[in-house]
């Protein structure tokens, strides 16, 4: 199990950053395969939404001007 940092943004979404190889990771230098569990070292509450859900409502926005 590699190891990382979860990002909680506001929006609800989670972003997960890789911090560490896991042992057996360590001997072929490369993450594990998705699917298999990772261990979150920590949680980040961020107070701002991630960078997908400012874009949709940025042009959510830009659709009104005139």
């Amino acid at each position: 199990m590699c190891f990382y940092h979860a990002y909680t943004h506001r929006c609800g979404h989670t972003e997960m950053v890789f911090q560490q190889l896991c042992p057996h990771g360590q001997m072929y230098q490369q993450k594990c395969p998705r699917g298999q569990e990772g261990k979150i070292l920590t949680t980040v509450k961020v107070e701002y939404a991630c960078a997908n859900c400012l874009i949709k409502v940025c042009r959510f926005l830009n659709s009104f001007k005139i």
